[in-house]
């Protein structure tokens, strides 16, 4: 006759499914606090280049203008703010999405 399988007993089931939850609780804990400022510093970093980007291309693109037209500082200085307001704009927009993500 063949060797009947040995069935695991109810004790041994009930520790393994233990050890699934523990193991499945410490996936699930929130993150650190350390990642949650990496995140933070990314963001931080992302609408200091927004903004200054914005800066540096209106004043570029004033500058040009002022070169070819030979009309320097007006348009350097009407595209700078330009730029500015571009680039606050994009950091406003940027932060309202943020908080939307963060709300759902």
């Amino acid at each position: 006759m063949p060797e009947e399988k040995k069935l695991p007993s109810l004790e041994s089931l009930q520790k393994k499914i233990d050890q699934a939850k523990r193991h499945s609780s410490e996936e699930n804990k929130p993150r650190s606090r350390g990642a949650a400022d990496s995140t933070n510093v990314g963001q931080g970093m992302r609408f200091v280049v927004e903004l200054a980007s914005g800066l540096v291309v209106g004043a570029a693109v004033g500058y040009f203008i002022d070169r070819w037209l030979h009309t320097f500082p007006w348009f350097f200085i009407v595209c700078f703010f330009l730029g500015a307001a571009a680039g606050f704009r994009n950091l406003l927009r940027d932060a309202g999405q943020d908080d939307d993500q963060i709300i759902k």
